[in-house]
């Protein structure tokens, strides 16, 4: 990169690690578990389901 980038590009790797915005994740690709791990961080990450409706389940009762 040329010289002109050397100071934003130092802010934002600063900023990237002031901010703990990069994490990284083991991964065996031999481990069923550890599959599943990185695939929950990454849910986590994006948030997946959060926006997801709520079940809820209707419990009458019939001993009234």
């Amino acid at each position: 990169m040329g010289p002109q980038f050397a100071k934003p590009n130092k802010s934002l790797i600063e900023l990237v690690n002031d901010y703990s915005m990069v994490s990284f994740v083991p991964l065996d690709l031999r481990k069923e578990s550890s599959i599943q791990y990185v695939l929950a961080q990454i849910d986590s990450c994006i948030q997946y389901g959060e926006d997801a409706d709520v079940k809820v389940k209707d419990f009458n009762s019939d001993e009234d």
